[in-house]
Protein backbone atom coordinates (compact mmCIF):
# COMPACT_ATOMS: atom_id res chain seq x y z
CA UNK A 1 0.00 0.00 0.00
CA UNK A 2 2.79 2.06 0.70
CA UNK A 3 3.84 1.29 -2.60
CA UNK A 4 0.77 2.32 -4.64
CA UNK A 5 0.48 5.82 -1.85
CA UNK A 6 3.98 6.71 -3.71
CA UNK A 7 2.70 6.00 -7.13
CA UNK A 8 -0.38 8.02 -6.71
CA UNK A 9 1.82 11.14 -5.15
CA UNK A 10 4.58 10.88 -7.97
CA UNK A 11 0.91 10.69 -10.29
CA UNK A 12 -0.35 13.88 -8.71
CA UNK A 13 2.95 15.52 -9.07
CA UNK A 14 2.97 14.79 -13.15
CA UNK A 15 -0.40 15.88 -12.98
CA UNK A 16 0.26 19.17 -11.12
CA UNK A 17 3.37 20.07 -13.67
CA UNK A 18 2.33 18.59 -17.07
CA UNK A 19 -1.36 20.16 -18.94
CA UNK A 20 -2.90 19.59 -22.16
CA UNK A 21 -3.58 22.44 -24.59
CA UNK A 22 -4.86 22.07 -28.17
CA UNK A 23 -4.91 25.59 -29.77
CA UNK A 24 -7.43 27.20 -28.30
CA UNK A 25 -6.27 26.79 -24.73
CA UNK A 26 -2.53 28.01 -25.55
CA UNK A 27 -4.43 31.44 -27.18
CA UNK A 28 -4.56 34.22 -24.55
CA UNK A 29 -7.35 35.79 -26.30
CA UNK A 30 -9.60 32.83 -26.69
CA UNK A 31 -8.62 31.52 -23.18
CA UNK A 32 -9.87 35.41 -22.18
CA UNK A 33 -12.90 35.10 -23.34
CA UNK A 34 -13.76 31.61 -21.77
CA UNK A 35 -12.62 29.28 -24.43
CA UNK A 36 -15.33 30.78 -26.96
CA UNK A 37 -13.89 30.23 -30.27
CA UNK A 38 -15.55 28.38 -32.99
CA UNK A 39 -17.19 31.52 -34.64
CA UNK A 40 -14.51 34.52 -33.49
CA UNK A 41 -11.15 33.05 -33.97
CA UNK A 42 -9.19 34.12 -36.45
CA UNK A 43 -5.75 34.04 -37.42
CA UNK A 44 -3.29 31.22 -35.88
CA UNK A 45 -6.60 31.36 -33.56
CA UNK A 46 -8.18 29.21 -35.84
CA UNK A 47 -5.40 26.41 -36.18
CA UNK A 48 -6.90 23.66 -33.48
CA UNK A 49 -10.32 25.17 -33.15
CA UNK A 50 -12.17 26.56 -36.44
CA UNK A 51 -9.68 25.94 -39.24
CA UNK A 52 -12.18 27.78 -41.16
CA UNK A 53 -11.72 31.25 -40.15
CA UNK A 54 -8.76 31.36 -41.24
CA UNK A 55 -9.73 32.51 -44.44
CA UNK A 56 -11.40 35.56 -42.61
CA UNK A 57 -9.96 38.87 -42.34
CA UNK A 58 -7.40 39.11 -39.24
CA UNK A 59 -7.13 42.61 -38.52
CA UNK A 60 -5.83 43.14 -41.96
CA UNK A 61 -2.48 41.20 -42.02
CA UNK A 62 -1.41 38.82 -44.70
CA UNK A 63 1.73 37.05 -42.72
CA UNK A 64 1.15 36.65 -38.76
CA UNK A 65 4.28 34.77 -36.45
CA UNK A 66 3.84 33.26 -33.37
CA UNK A 67 6.49 33.35 -30.60
CA UNK A 68 6.30 30.75 -28.33
CA UNK A 69 2.80 31.05 -26.94
CA UNK A 70 1.84 28.93 -23.39
CA UNK A 71 -0.91 27.91 -22.27
CA UNK A 72 -1.00 25.94 -18.92
CA UNK A 73 -4.01 24.99 -16.29
CA UNK A 74 -4.50 22.57 -13.45
CA UNK A 75 -7.83 21.69 -11.48
CA UNK A 76 -9.18 19.35 -9.23
CA UNK A 77 -11.84 18.61 -6.89
CA UNK A 78 -10.17 16.14 -4.89
CA UNK A 79 -9.66 19.07 -2.24
CA UNK A 80 -9.76 23.22 -2.07
CA UNK A 81 -7.51 25.52 0.01
CA UNK A 82 -10.35 26.45 2.00
CA UNK A 83 -10.81 22.74 3.41
CA UNK A 84 -7.25 21.93 3.73
CA UNK A 85 -7.12 25.00 6.30
CA UNK A 86 -10.26 24.46 7.91
CA UNK A 87 -9.25 20.36 8.87
CA UNK A 88 -5.86 19.56 7.78
CA UNK A 89 -3.34 22.62 9.44
CA UNK A 90 -4.57 21.79 13.08
CA UNK A 91 -5.86 24.22 15.57
CA UNK A 92 -3.82 27.42 17.38
CA UNK A 93 -2.45 25.49 20.70
CA UNK A 94 0.16 27.97 22.04
CA UNK A 95 2.71 27.13 24.56
CA UNK A 96 5.15 29.08 25.88
CA UNK A 97 7.77 27.74 24.13
CA UNK A 98 5.90 28.38 21.27
CA UNK A 99 3.01 30.75 21.25
CA UNK A 100 2.80 29.63 17.42
CA UNK A 101 2.22 26.15 18.17
CA UNK A 102 -0.82 24.07 16.80
CA UNK A 103 -2.36 20.84 17.38
CA UNK A 104 -4.04 18.18 15.34
CA UNK A 105 -7.82 18.74 14.83
CA UNK A 106 -10.27 15.54 15.73
CA UNK A 107 -12.58 15.82 12.77
CA UNK A 108 -16.17 15.57 13.77
CA UNK A 109 -18.70 13.10 11.67
CA UNK A 110 -19.97 17.11 9.92
CA UNK A 111 -16.21 17.64 9.79
CA UNK A 112 -15.93 14.39 7.57
CA UNK A 113 -19.02 14.81 5.46
CA UNK A 114 -18.03 18.06 4.53
CA UNK A 115 -14.86 17.08 3.12
CA UNK A 116 -16.42 13.80 1.51
CA UNK A 117 -18.58 16.82 -0.28
CA UNK A 118 -16.16 17.36 -2.42
CA UNK A 119 -16.82 14.12 -4.26
CA UNK A 120 -19.25 14.58 -7.15
CA UNK A 121 -21.06 11.17 -7.84
CA UNK A 122 -18.56 9.72 -5.49
CA UNK A 123 -15.49 10.59 -7.84
CA UNK A 124 -12.86 13.46 -7.21
CA UNK A 125 -11.23 14.55 -11.18
CA UNK A 126 -8.20 16.27 -11.24
CA UNK A 127 -6.98 17.78 -14.87
CA UNK A 128 -3.89 18.95 -15.67
CA UNK A 129 -2.77 20.74 -19.01
CA UNK A 130 -0.37 22.19 -20.68
CA UNK A 131 0.57 23.23 -24.33
CA UNK A 132 3.33 25.45 -26.20
CA UNK A 133 4.42 26.05 -29.50
CA UNK A 134 8.14 27.18 -30.47
CA UNK A 135 7.16 29.03 -33.64
CA UNK A 136 4.21 29.07 -35.55
CA UNK A 137 2.95 31.34 -38.94
CA UNK A 138 -0.37 32.22 -40.39
CA UNK A 139 -0.73 33.49 -44.18
CA UNK A 140 -3.53 35.24 -46.09
CA UNK A 141 -3.48 35.20 -49.89
CA UNK A 142 -7.20 37.21 -50.80
CA UNK A 143 -9.90 34.17 -50.20
CA UNK A 144 -7.07 31.50 -48.88
CA UNK A 145 -5.88 30.80 -45.63
CA UNK A 146 -3.28 28.84 -44.47
CA UNK A 147 -1.41 28.12 -41.21
CA UNK A 148 1.54 25.93 -40.13
CA UNK A 149 2.07 25.42 -36.13
CA UNK A 150 4.59 22.79 -34.36
CA UNK A 151 3.22 22.31 -30.74
CA UNK A 152 3.93 19.33 -27.59
CA UNK A 153 0.64 18.96 -25.78
CA UNK A 154 0.61 17.19 -22.67
CA UNK A 155 -2.85 15.58 -21.01
CA UNK A 156 -3.30 14.43 -17.70
CA UNK A 157 -6.60 13.02 -16.07
CA UNK A 158 -6.67 11.32 -12.39
CA UNK A 159 -9.91 9.92 -11.06
CA UNK A 160 -9.85 9.18 -7.18
CA UNK A 161 -13.33 7.61 -5.29
CA UNK A 162 -14.13 9.05 -2.17
CA UNK A 163 -13.34 4.74 -0.96
CA UNK A 164 -10.19 6.14 -0.62
CA UNK A 165 -10.60 9.21 1.21
CA UNK A 166 -13.04 7.10 3.69
CA UNK A 167 -10.19 4.94 4.39
CA UNK A 168 -7.62 8.03 5.06
CA UNK A 169 -10.48 9.81 7.43
CA UNK A 170 -11.64 6.71 9.53
CA UNK A 171 -9.19 4.81 10.23
CA UNK A 172 -10.83 1.51 9.40
CA UNK A 173 -13.08 2.98 12.29
CA UNK A 174 -16.46 3.88 10.73
CA UNK A 175 -17.94 0.74 12.36
CA UNK A 176 -16.06 -1.51 14.74
CA UNK A 177 -17.95 -4.23 13.02
CA UNK A 178 -15.99 -3.53 10.03
CA UNK A 179 -16.63 -1.57 6.72
CA UNK A 180 -16.73 -1.88 3.02
CA UNK A 181 -14.78 0.68 1.19
CA UNK A 182 -15.44 0.93 -2.81
CA UNK A 183 -12.78 1.45 -5.11
CA UNK A 184 -14.16 1.22 -8.41
CA UNK A 185 -13.27 3.78 -11.42
CA UNK A 186 -10.16 4.53 -10.66
CA UNK A 187 -8.18 5.45 -13.09
CA UNK A 188 -5.18 7.37 -13.95
CA UNK A 189 -3.99 8.81 -17.98
CA UNK A 190 -1.11 10.80 -19.13
CA UNK A 191 -0.47 11.47 -22.99
CA UNK A 192 2.24 13.62 -24.41
CA UNK A 193 2.64 14.06 -27.87
CA UNK A 194 3.89 16.34 -30.60
CA UNK A 195 1.66 18.09 -33.06
CA UNK A 196 2.33 19.25 -36.60
CA UNK A 197 -0.73 21.13 -37.80
CA UNK A 198 -0.67 21.97 -41.64
CA UNK A 199 -3.87 23.93 -42.13
CA UNK A 200 -5.76 25.30 -45.13
CA UNK A 201 -9.23 28.00 -45.68
CA UNK A 202 -11.09 28.81 -48.62
CA UNK A 203 -13.93 31.51 -48.46
CA UNK A 204 -16.52 29.83 -50.82
CA UNK A 205 -17.00 32.36 -54.07
CA UNK A 206 -21.20 31.32 -53.50
CA UNK A 207 -23.97 32.48 -50.70
CA UNK A 208 -26.84 31.04 -49.37
CA UNK A 209 -30.38 32.20 -48.58
CA UNK A 210 -29.54 34.51 -45.45
CA UNK A 211 -25.88 32.94 -45.09
CA UNK A 212 -22.79 35.21 -46.59
CA UNK A 213 -18.89 34.90 -46.24
CA UNK A 214 -19.35 31.45 -46.09
CA UNK A 215 -15.73 29.83 -45.30
CA UNK A 216 -15.07 25.94 -45.40
CA UNK A 217 -10.82 24.57 -43.75
CA UNK A 218 -9.36 21.79 -42.84
CA UNK A 219 -6.24 20.84 -40.88
CA UNK A 220 -3.85 18.13 -40.91
CA UNK A 221 -1.93 16.89 -38.04
CA UNK A 222 0.89 14.56 -37.88
CA UNK A 223 1.52 13.36 -34.95
CA UNK A 224 4.60 12.19 -32.63
CA UNK A 225 3.40 10.13 -29.72
CA UNK A 226 6.14 10.62 -26.96
CA UNK A 227 4.54 8.83 -23.56
CA UNK A 228 0.85 7.31 -22.96
CA UNK A 229 -0.39 5.78 -20.12
CA UNK A 230 -4.34 4.85 -19.15
CA UNK A 231 -6.46 2.79 -16.89
CA UNK A 232 -8.67 0.68 -18.90
CA UNK A 233 -10.26 -0.69 -15.88
CA UNK A 234 -10.25 -0.99 -12.11
CA UNK A 235 -12.61 -2.79 -9.89
CA UNK A 236 -11.93 -2.75 -6.26
CA UNK A 237 -13.72 -3.75 -3.15
CA UNK A 238 -11.73 -3.42 0.72
CA UNK A 239 -14.11 -4.94 3.48
CA UNK A 240 -12.72 -5.15 7.07
CA UNK A 241 -13.92 -6.81 10.31
CA UNK A 242 -13.69 -6.85 13.67
CA UNK A 243 -11.81 -3.49 14.39
CA UNK A 244 -9.56 -3.79 17.56
CA UNK A 245 -7.73 -0.87 19.51
CA UNK A 246 -3.98 -1.65 19.42
CA UNK A 247 -1.35 0.34 22.05
CA UNK A 248 2.38 0.64 20.75
CA UNK A 249 5.02 0.69 23.17
CA UNK A 250 5.32 4.26 23.08
CA UNK A 251 1.84 4.72 24.41
CA UNK A 252 0.50 5.70 20.84
CA UNK A 253 -3.15 4.34 19.95
CA UNK A 254 -4.22 3.06 17.05
CA UNK A 255 -7.02 0.63 14.76
CA UNK A 256 -6.41 -2.78 12.99
CA UNK A 257 -9.19 -4.79 11.76
CA UNK A 258 -9.22 -8.71 12.56
CA UNK A 259 -9.82 -9.68 9.18
CA UNK A 260 -9.53 -7.86 5.20
CA UNK A 261 -11.03 -9.12 2.56
CA UNK A 262 -10.57 -7.19 -0.88
CA UNK A 263 -10.79 -8.12 -4.25
CA UNK A 264 -9.54 -6.27 -7.22
CA UNK A 265 -9.89 -6.42 -11.18
CA UNK A 266 -7.70 -3.77 -13.16
CA UNK A 267 -6.00 -3.44 -16.60
CA UNK A 268 -3.53 -0.60 -17.10
CA UNK A 269 -1.76 0.65 -20.46
CA UNK A 270 1.56 2.42 -20.72
CA UNK A 271 4.02 3.35 -23.66
CA UNK A 272 7.63 5.09 -23.33
CA UNK A 273 10.37 3.82 -25.23
CA UNK A 274 13.16 3.80 -22.89
CA UNK A 275 15.62 1.78 -24.78
CA UNK A 276 16.87 4.77 -27.27
CA UNK A 277 13.88 7.42 -26.54
CA UNK A 278 12.34 7.66 -29.54
CA UNK A 279 8.65 8.35 -30.47
CA UNK A 280 6.56 5.53 -28.68
CA UNK A 281 3.86 6.31 -31.13
CA UNK A 282 2.85 7.95 -34.35
CA UNK A 283 -0.82 9.15 -36.07
CA UNK A 284 -2.53 11.58 -38.33
CA UNK A 285 -5.45 13.87 -36.45
CA UNK A 286 -7.95 16.27 -38.41
CA UNK A 287 -9.94 19.27 -38.16
CA UNK A 288 -12.61 20.41 -39.72
CA UNK A 289 -14.74 23.44 -39.69
CA UNK A 290 -17.17 25.90 -41.30
CA UNK A 291 -18.24 29.37 -40.87
CA UNK A 292 -20.38 31.75 -42.08
CA UNK A 293 -22.57 35.28 -41.58
CA UNK A 294 -26.25 34.92 -41.05
CA UNK A 295 -29.16 37.33 -41.74
CA UNK A 296 -25.94 39.47 -42.16
CA UNK A 297 -25.33 40.06 -38.58
CA UNK A 298 -24.61 37.03 -36.34
CA UNK A 299 -21.36 34.99 -37.65
CA UNK A 300 -22.15 31.17 -37.24
CA UNK A 301 -19.28 28.41 -36.77
CA UNK A 302 -18.99 24.22 -36.64
CA UNK A 303 -15.97 22.78 -36.35
CA UNK A 304 -14.86 18.92 -35.05
CA UNK A 305 -11.66 18.58 -33.60
CA UNK A 306 -9.13 15.91 -33.23
CA UNK A 307 -10.51 13.26 -35.54
CA UNK A 308 -8.17 10.80 -35.55
CA UNK A 309 -5.98 8.24 -33.01
CA UNK A 310 -2.40 7.29 -32.55
CA UNK A 311 -0.95 4.19 -32.80
CA UNK A 312 1.24 2.98 -29.62
CA UNK A 313 3.88 0.48 -30.90
CA UNK A 314 6.90 0.86 -29.03
CA UNK A 315 7.65 0.49 -25.46
CA UNK A 316 3.87 -1.08 -24.78
CA UNK A 317 3.65 -2.71 -21.45
CA UNK A 318 0.37 -4.01 -19.68
CA UNK A 319 -0.30 -3.89 -16.22
CA UNK A 320 -2.95 -6.23 -15.01
CA UNK A 321 -4.42 -7.78 -11.71
CA UNK A 322 -7.23 -9.75 -10.95
CA UNK A 323 -8.18 -11.98 -7.88
CA UNK A 324 -9.50 -11.96 -4.51
CA UNK A 325 -7.21 -11.68 -1.14
CA UNK A 326 -8.19 -12.27 2.71
CA UNK A 327 -5.87 -11.35 5.43
CA UNK A 328 -6.47 -12.76 9.14
CA UNK A 329 -4.72 -11.73 12.06
CA UNK A 330 -2.29 -8.52 10.70
CA UNK A 331 0.44 -8.21 12.87
CA UNK A 332 0.71 -5.08 14.73
CA UNK A 333 4.26 -4.94 14.39
CA UNK A 334 4.07 -4.51 10.55
CA UNK A 335 0.72 -2.60 10.58
CA UNK A 336 -1.82 -2.31 8.06
CA UNK A 337 -0.19 -0.53 4.94
CA UNK A 338 2.47 -3.24 4.86
CA UNK A 339 0.54 -6.04 5.67
CA UNK A 340 -1.34 -4.68 2.16
CA UNK A 341 1.62 -3.08 0.38
CA UNK A 342 1.94 -6.30 -2.44
CA UNK A 343 -1.98 -6.86 -2.40
CA UNK A 344 -2.40 -4.17 -5.62
CA UNK A 345 1.14 -4.26 -7.71
CA UNK A 346 -0.63 -6.59 -10.50
CA UNK A 347 2.09 -7.87 -13.72
CA UNK A 348 3.73 -6.21 -15.47
CA UNK A 349 4.41 -7.57 -19.20
CA UNK A 350 5.10 -6.63 -23.11
CA UNK A 351 2.19 -5.68 -25.01
CA UNK A 352 1.11 -5.67 -28.92
CA UNK A 353 0.55 -2.23 -30.16
CA UNK A 354 -2.68 -0.16 -29.28
CA UNK A 355 -4.41 2.62 -30.64
CA UNK A 356 -6.11 5.43 -29.03
CA UNK A 357 -8.56 8.11 -29.93
CA UNK A 358 -7.49 11.69 -30.66
CA UNK A 359 -9.62 13.65 -27.93
CA UNK A 360 -12.39 14.13 -30.48
CA UNK A 361 -15.26 17.09 -30.34
CA UNK A 362 -17.78 19.15 -31.86
CA UNK A 363 -18.45 23.12 -31.44
CA UNK A 364 -20.55 25.26 -32.32
CA UNK A 365 -20.37 28.86 -31.76
CA UNK A 366 -21.98 32.07 -32.34
CA UNK A 367 -20.34 35.55 -32.62
CA UNK A 368 -22.26 38.58 -31.75
CA UNK A 369 -21.48 42.10 -33.51
CA UNK A 370 -22.50 44.63 -30.42
CA UNK A 371 -22.07 47.62 -31.88
CA UNK A 372 -24.09 46.68 -35.20
CA UNK A 373 -27.36 45.66 -32.53
CA UNK A 374 -26.56 49.11 -30.58
CA UNK A 375 -25.42 51.25 -33.24
CA UNK A 376 -24.60 54.30 -30.31
CA UNK A 377 -21.75 52.05 -29.03
CA UNK A 378 -18.43 54.07 -30.00
CA UNK A 379 -16.22 51.06 -30.04
CA UNK A 380 -16.04 47.38 -31.30
CA UNK A 381 -17.60 44.82 -28.58
CA UNK A 382 -17.87 41.24 -29.40
CA UNK A 383 -19.71 38.66 -27.60
CA UNK A 384 -19.84 34.99 -28.27
CA UNK A 385 -20.95 31.76 -27.43
CA UNK A 386 -19.87 28.16 -27.78
CA UNK A 387 -21.29 24.86 -26.81
CA UNK A 388 -17.92 22.16 -26.97
CA UNK A 389 -19.35 18.34 -26.73
CA UNK A 390 -16.67 15.63 -26.53
CA UNK A 391 -16.84 12.38 -27.89
CA UNK A 392 -14.38 10.12 -25.50
CA UNK A 393 -12.88 10.60 -22.06
CA UNK A 394 -9.39 10.13 -22.67
CA UNK A 395 -6.95 12.51 -21.31
CA UNK A 396 -7.83 16.15 -22.17
CA UNK A 397 -11.32 15.65 -23.09
CA UNK A 398 -14.62 14.68 -21.55
CA UNK A 399 -18.41 13.46 -22.30
CA UNK A 400 -19.73 15.95 -20.10
CA UNK A 401 -20.64 19.22 -22.13
CA UNK A 402 -19.43 22.21 -22.29
CA UNK A 403 -21.04 25.89 -23.02
CA UNK A 404 -19.19 29.08 -22.72
CA UNK A 405 -19.63 32.55 -23.04
CA UNK A 406 -17.31 35.39 -23.51
CA UNK A 407 -16.81 39.09 -24.21
CA UNK A 408 -14.09 41.55 -26.08
CA UNK A 409 -14.10 45.18 -25.95
CA UNK A 410 -11.90 47.40 -27.76
CA UNK A 411 -12.51 51.09 -26.19
CA UNK A 412 -9.25 52.21 -26.78
CA UNK A 413 -9.27 52.58 -30.40
CA UNK A 414 -8.28 48.44 -30.69
CA UNK A 415 -4.82 48.54 -29.08
CA UNK A 416 -5.74 47.44 -25.85
CA UNK A 417 -8.67 45.10 -26.01
CA UNK A 418 -10.43 43.70 -22.17
CA UNK A 419 -11.46 40.01 -22.33
CA UNK A 420 -13.45 37.85 -20.19
CA UNK A 421 -15.93 34.73 -20.17
CA UNK A 422 -17.32 32.03 -18.32
CA UNK A 423 -16.67 28.11 -18.87
CA UNK A 424 -20.14 25.74 -17.38
CA UNK A 425 -19.83 22.32 -17.87
CA UNK A 426 -17.15 19.38 -18.54
CA UNK A 427 -14.64 17.69 -15.83
CA UNK A 428 -13.78 21.66 -14.78
CA UNK A 429 -17.84 22.69 -13.88
CA UNK A 430 -16.84 26.00 -13.60
CA UNK A 431 -14.25 28.51 -14.76
CA UNK A 432 -14.16 32.07 -15.24
CA UNK A 433 -11.57 33.76 -17.51
CA UNK A 434 -10.11 36.92 -17.81
CA UNK A 435 -7.36 38.80 -20.03
CA UNK A 436 -6.37 41.65 -21.91
CA UNK A 437 -4.48 42.33 -25.09
CA UNK A 438 -1.43 45.35 -25.90
CA UNK A 439 -1.63 45.75 -29.85
CA UNK A 440 0.86 47.82 -31.17
CA UNK A 441 0.21 49.84 -34.71
CA UNK A 442 -1.61 46.36 -36.20
CA UNK A 443 1.63 44.98 -36.31
CA UNK A 444 2.77 43.53 -32.32
CA UNK A 445 0.02 41.85 -30.12
CA UNK A 446 0.86 40.72 -26.81
CA UNK A 447 -1.71 39.30 -25.10
CA UNK A 448 -2.16 37.50 -21.41
CA UNK A 449 -4.98 35.81 -19.83
CA UNK A 450 -6.52 33.22 -16.80
CA UNK A 451 -9.17 31.43 -16.67
CA UNK A 452 -8.51 31.67 -12.54
CA UNK A 453 -10.37 34.69 -11.60
CA UNK A 454 -12.53 33.10 -9.07
CA UNK A 455 -9.27 31.77 -7.56
CA UNK A 456 -8.24 35.10 -7.09
CA UNK A 457 -11.47 36.93 -6.08
CA UNK A 458 -11.90 33.51 -3.51
CA UNK A 459 -9.07 32.12 -2.77
CA UNK A 460 -10.66 29.48 -0.12
CA UNK A 461 -12.26 27.47 -3.18
CA UNK A 462 -9.15 27.13 -5.29
CA UNK A 463 -10.08 24.48 -8.37
CA UNK A 464 -8.30 25.43 -10.93
CA UNK A 465 -5.33 27.65 -11.54
CA UNK A 466 -4.52 28.59 -15.36
CA UNK A 467 -1.95 31.12 -17.25
CA UNK A 468 -1.64 31.63 -21.01
CA UNK A 469 0.75 34.48 -22.40
CA UNK A 470 1.44 34.65 -26.00
CA UNK A 471 3.26 37.48 -28.84
CA UNK A 472 2.65 37.56 -32.13
CA UNK A 473 3.87 40.02 -35.03
CA UNK A 474 1.77 41.05 -37.64
CA UNK A 475 3.03 42.03 -41.72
Amino acid sequence: MKTMAKHIVLLSVVVSSTLYASGDNFSARLVGMGRTFTAISRGLDAVGSNPANLALNDRDATFTLSLAPLGLSVGSDFINYGIYQEFFTGVPDPTPEDPNHRSSKVLSPDDKSKILGLFPGGISRTQAKIGMSPLGFSLQLGDLGFAFVPSVQVASNIDIPEGFMKMFLTGFRDDPQGTSYNLDNTAAGLSIVASFNLSAAYKLPVELPEVTDIAVGIGVKYLLGIAYATTDHYQSTIETNNVHQHTDEKGNTYYLPETIHANYDFLQFWAFDTSDYMPAGSGIGFDIGASGVVMNMFRVGLSVTDIGSITWDKGNHAITGKGDLSIHGIDPKYGLLDTLSTAFKGKTQDTTAFTYSLPTALNIGVEIPMEKIIPEIPFRWRVAVDGHFGFNNVPGNSTIPQIALGTEINPLWGWFPLRTGILIGGRQRFGWSAGFGLHLANTFDLDIATQSVALLANPNSFRTGSFVFGMRFRF
